[in-house]
């Protein structure tokens, strides 16, 4: 499923997702990130009306970048992450304990206009 920054879901999905991606300045983050962006890079961000269930949510990405999850205006921190660098088609994932409720994904500093996520519960 292709989405453009800002795109909105009613909750996780299936399948993975390609988000577009824009220059950090034109891209408008709804909260800044957490580490600065590089100049040159892109981001993006979604918004996830709600979760399955709470629990622990694997959270994969295609290519490097720097993900931060905000849920009830704050940042989650990941519980676990790992960066592949020889996985076709993964280069990082990373851990988060989401609750049942909204939340934004947000990607910066990826060095292409678009990224492929994967949102999925850990088992």
């Amino acid at each position: 499923m292709k989405l453009a920054s800002g795109g909105e879901l009613a909750a996780l999905p299936s399948t993975g997702i390609t988000l577009g991606l824009h220059t950090p300045a034109e891209a408008k983050l709804p909260s800044p990130p957490e580490r600065a962006p590089r100049e040159g890079t892109f981001a993006g961000f979604t918004a996830l009306k709600s979760a399955p269930k709470a629990g622990i949510y694997t959270i994969s990405l295609s290519a490097g970048g720097w993900v931060d999850v905000v849920q009830d205006g704050h940042f989650l921190k990941p519980k676990a992450f790992s960066g592949a660098t020889d996985c076709d088609g993964i280069r990082k994932t990373m851990k988060y304990e989401i609750s049942a409720s909204p939340l934004v994904l947000q990607v910066s500093g990826a060095k292409e206009d678009s990224i492929s996520i994967a949102i999925l519960p850990s088992e």
